[in-house]
Order: C-alpha cells, then sequence, then structure tokens
C-alpha cells in the first residue's frame, strides 16, 4: 500500500490521476492497472521518497512527471507480469534514487536517460547490464550535472560491452572532469587521460584497468545457435575489415565488433557482407595443435583442429569453424 508523501499527493490530485489512467486505458486496449499500482508502489516510491528527503518542494512535480511514465511503461509492457523487460523496476527502486540532486531539476530527462539507457543495454546480446547499473550507483556522488550523467552513462555503457558505443565514448569522455573519468576507466587516480586515450585509440585491447585487461586471455564467444537463444542459423562465415567483421549465416548478415570490453553484433545486408569494404593481407595468427599463436601469446583452443578458420583485421583474430555456430575473438 502507498502511503507517506506519495499517498498525499495521490490523494490531492486522485481526479487528475484517475483520469490520466482512463487516457491510458485509451491508448493501451491491454493496459493492466494492477501492474501500474504494483509499479507504483514498489518503484516509484523509493524515488519520491528520495525526492521528500532531499527537495520535498520538488516533491509534486516529479510525483505528477512519475506517474505519467509509469502510465506509459505499463502500458508498453515494460513492467508487471510477463514484461518485456527485467531492468525497469531495478532502475527505479535502486539506481533512480541515488540520483535525486540532478533529478530534482531535470525529472523528464533524468527518467528518461537511465530508463531508456538500461533498457538498450539489457536487449543488447553480450553488453553486461548488472555492471552498468552497479557502477552507475557507484559513481552517483561524483555526477553533479545532466550533461556529466549523460556523458557517464554512455561511457559506463561502451566499458560494460556496448562495443559500439567505443568512438563516441572516448569523444565524450573529454568533458568529464579527470578524477571522475579516471574513476570510470578503472585508472589510477593523477593519471594523464590524453595518453590513456591515445593508447586506447591504437590499440582497442587496451585500457588502464587490468583486471578488466586479464579477462582478455580468454577471449570473447559471441553468436551460438539461434535454437538455444543464439544469433546464428548456421556457422557463420566471416569477412574482416579494418575494425570488423562482416557475418554471414544463412540468410542473415551481421556487423560484428569486438574491443577490450566486449563485442557486439549489429544487423547487415547482404550487400555489405558481398560488397563492404574489406581487409586482405597475411595472417597475423597461426594455430598450432589446438592452440592460437599470436604475438600477444597463446590461447587454447576448445574447438576441432580441422578446417579452422582464422580470420583477421588490424587488432582482432576471429577464430569460426564448420562445426561451430559461435565466434572466438582474441587480440592480436
Amino acid at each position: 500500500m502507498i502511503s507517506g508523501p506519495f499517498a498525499q499527493v495521490l490523494a490531492a490530485g486522485r481526479s487528475q490521476f484517475n483520469a490520466r489512467v482512463v487516457e491510458a486505458r485509451r491508448r493501451y486496449p491491454a493496459f493492466d492497472v494492477q501492474a501500474l499500482s504494483d509499479f507504483l508502489q514498489n518503484s516509484v516510491t523509493p524515488v519520491v521518497q528520495a525526492v521528500s528527503a532531499h527537495m520535498p518542494d520538488r516533491l509534486a512535480v516529479i510525483a505528477l512527471t512519475a506517474y505519467d511514465i509509469a502510465l506509459d511503461l505499463v502500458g508498453q509492457a515494460f513492467t508487471g507480469t510477463g514484461a518485456r523487460s527485467k531492468i525497469v523496476d531495478r532502475v527505479w527502486q535502486d539506481l533512480l534514487p541515488v540520483y535525486t540532486h540532478i533529478l530534482v531539476n531535470a525529472p523528464t530527462e533524468v527518467f528518461a536517460l537511465l530508463t531508456n539507457a538500461a533498457l538498450n543495454i539489457e536487449k543488447t546480446p553480450g553488453a553486461r547490464v548488472d555492471q552498468w547499473l552497479s557502477e552507475m550507483k557507484n559513481i552517483a556522488p561524483l555526477i553533479t550535472t545532466l550533461s556529466a550523467l549523460q556523458a557517464t552513462g554512455q561511457v559506463l555503457a561502451w566499458r560494460t560491452g556496448m562495443t559500439h558505443f567505443r568512438e563516441g565514448g572516448m569523444a565524450i569522455a573529454d568533458t568529464l572532469p579527470p578524477a571522475l573519468l579516471l574513476q570510470l576507466l578503472g585508472a589510477e587516480a593523477g593519471s594523464d587521460w590524453q595518453l590513456i586515450k591515445k593508447q586506447m585509440q591504437q590499440d582497442p585491447w587496451w585500457c588502464p584497468d587490468a583486471k578488466q585487461m586479464n579477462v582478455n586471455e580468454h577471449g570473447i564467444s559471441i553468436g551460438h545457435f539461434t535454437g538455444l537463444g543464439g544469433a546464428f542459423p548456421a556457422p557463420p562465415e566471416l569477412r574482416a575489415f579494418e575494425y570488423g567483421f562482416w557475418v554471414k549465416s544463412a540468410d542473415r548478415y551481421f556487423l560484428l565488433m569486438a574491443d577490450v570490453y566486449g563485442a557486439v553484433l549489429h544487423g547487415a545486408s547482404q550487400e555489405e557482407f558481398e560488397h563492404g569494404p574489406v581487409l586482405t593481407g597475411p595472417l597475423a595468427a597461426t594455430v598450432q595443435g589446438s592452440s592460437l599463436l599470436t604475438r600477444r601469446g597463446k590461447h587454447n583452443l576448445n574447438l576441432p583442429a580441422k578446417e579452422l578458420v582464422l580470420t583477421c583485421n588490424l587488432h582482432t583474430v576471429a577464430v569460426s569453424s564448420p562445426y561451430t555456430y559461435g565466434i572466438s575473438l582474441y587480440p592480436l
């Protein structure tokens, strides 16, 4: 049961809020009133309570904005029984309350930014939304403006596996205070961001976080069979270009990008696979027995040595085989 300041706001504007529900039920024929009640009680209430403690004179405005957004989230089935997402409630319960200091001045923007960012990361195979939520929560005390919140969200999205955000993440990183940026990247305090940036631009498999660098020893696996929740209906074929790979699997086509933080697949076309820019030249990796050898070291391959295919771009070797639906990626 909703109680406290939020209950008082709802009671004071009962007719107004009821009218909004009626309108939402017209927009969304399958609108779940119980899901709305649950979301208001379990997920909106923590935000309203945080606002009440931080800046009570903004309570009514924040509550009204949250209510309107809640109607759309419920109407689009992002919360409630059979919800399309498992992350929305967590964003509202755990993340939004720690950004009250920014939320009170830009509620619509902050609600939308954090909710949409989490949804996008959640639906991206290979991206680590739990890590993003945790790191966004931990870094909150250092973020004081909406622009810094937006930049932080993008940099952390890249760092938690949204590899296609790499260029944008490095560009927007220049707008952040150095201390905040170094913490985001797991770098030592006092490090020179421009030197870090230069090295990361030269080598997509390098970062200042030693723990993340150690993950490279095991490579990155992506793809897998559609029947088991993967992306590929058949063993994939690859073509390399400067910083990524074109991938074909049966009648499906993809763009594959990878770096030290992860790998992502995006939809592509047959035209791009067959006629997109490609990179040719001598392989920078070899197979010896059941091991992959690169200039960085040796990696054990859990694949039959027969008919292994190595495809290399400037920084990455992709290992594929007619006997597997997955692609294994290693730094060169």
